[in-house]
């Protein structure tokens, strides 16, 4: 919101383009690294363990070089300048490093050191923030330049432990051992996390490819009103994930299914307070956030159709959750994969029809499909789980095509959102 009004239309189109690729690679890592971690560091021995653990930390620090350079030629691509691109791919590297360094903290029991890093990471940007409304800055070189800082700084909280097993005590030579993470756990996982991203964000590169980034700047201004409900979202899905994951281990069905309840209640509630407060803001005081550069009337309607992209999203993700805490993996990325392709090409058609700003309703269209999926799912699944109650004595209800003698693996479906 500060760089809306400090940067000229253009740049803040691809700012905000590189922050939707650096959100993208974040839901990459959880597909990657973060969600086979409590798999891996649970099968096995101590020596196999251990090994595998050396296994994702130097995959993990050779992948994040890796997305350095690429984040640096795509903001060099976008006309930004070397430097400040180069700032942001460092930004974008060490932002992937400290999301697996959350996932380690979590699955090692040390969720303190996840939120000291979240709070440290926080505080450093604000502080990066107040320089920039300061010194009245109007490039992206001090933007970037907060951003990467702060992601460094975060990886203080993990420990010198940690950052010794990052960066020093590496093994490259157990990287080929990934091969197995990735038959056994990650490759259904990146496929959902693929088409989901194509599924939410087609418009921003579709857009973006054939217009530039000056046509995507004022879609992604008007989404800046949906940001709480992507909030709330992600952190009750990082909480509910785990719990329904627990109570269906527990045998609790009822209790998985309060909680779906409680979750779409909640998901609902933030929705319309959301959409209360964007109305109101438009209609009393847009220029509080959106500059004079910014035509009110397009944002208006930019901003409505995100509202019911929001809508769809809050009314299916507690499902979602609920499919992923029972393994349903294989189905959910079947999901994505048929939405996404309806995404795509609803996007491409209305951009060419009716121009960038009902490219969103493409998005609709894609998310509306995708919910229909997952409710479909959602009621075989808990009918196979009823049938498996009502006869404990006969065979366990599959939850999924996959082998169901493997361990449940947890996916970050909607980081990306």
């Amino acid at each position: 919101m500060q760089l809306l009004h400090v940067l000229d239309i253009k740049s803040f189109g691809s700012f905000a383009f590189l922050l939707v690729t650096s959100q993208f690679s974040s839901g990459v890592w959880s597909a990657l690294f973060c969600a086979p971690l409590p798999v891996l560091v649970t099968q096995g021995s101590a020596e196999q363990r251990q090994t595998m653990l050396r296994c994702l930390f130097a995959t993990n620090l050779v992948l994040a070089a890796v997305a350095f350079f690429a984040f640096w030629a795509l903001g060099a691509a976008l006309g930004i300048a070397h430097g400040a691109a180069a700032l942001f791919a460092g930004y974008g590297a060490f932002a992937l490093l400290r999301w697996f360094g959350r996932a380690y903290a979590y699955v090692t029991g040390r969720q303190i050191r996840a939120t000291m890093s979240d709070l440290l990471y926080s505080f450093a940007l604000l502080a990066g923030l107040g320089t920039i409304y300061l010194s009245k800055s109007s490039d992206l070189y001090l933007p970037n330049a907060a951003l990467m800082i702060s992601a460094v700084l975060s990886l203080i909280p993990f420990g010198g432990s940690y950052l010794l097993q990052q960066f020093v005590k590496l093994s490259f030579r157990d990287i080929p051992r990934y091969r197995e993470v990735w038959r056994r756990h990650s490759s259904w996982s990146l496929t959902g996390v693929v088409t989901t991203e194509a599924t939410a964000n087609a418009h921003a590169y579709i857009v973006t490819f054939i217009l530039g980034p000056t046509a995507f700047a004022p879609l992604s201004a008007s989404a800046l009103l949906i940001r709480p409900i992507s909030v709330v979202m992600n952190a009750l899905t990082d909480f509910e994930r785990p719990q329904m994951a627990r109570q269906l281990d527990a045998g609790s069905f009822d209790g998985a299914l309060h909680s779906l309840r409680t979750f779409r209640i909640a998901m609902i509630g933030i929705w319309a307070l959301t959409a209360v407060a964007a109305v109101a803001l438009i209609a009393l005081a847009p220029r509080l956030v959106f500059p004079e550069r910014y035509a009110i009337d397009y944002v208006a309607a930019a901003a409505a159709l995100w509202m019911a992209v929001a809508g769809m999203r809050s009314l299916r993700t507690a499902d979602s959750v609920l499919l992923q805490a029972g393994g349903v993996f294989r189905e959910l990325a079947y999901a994505s994969m048929i939405s996404s392709g309806v995404s795509v090409l609803a996007v491409i058609a209305l951009l060419f029809w009716v121009g960038p700003l009902w490219s969103i309703a493409g998005i609709l269209i894609g998310e509306v499909v995708y919910a229909a999926w997952i409710w479909r799912e959602a009621a075989l699944w808990r009918r196979r789980q009823l049938a498996a109650r009502s006869n404990p004595s006969g065979p366990i209800a599959a939850s999924s095509g996959d082998d169901q003698t493997q361990p449940r693996e947890r996916v970050d479906e909607e980081q990306t959102s």
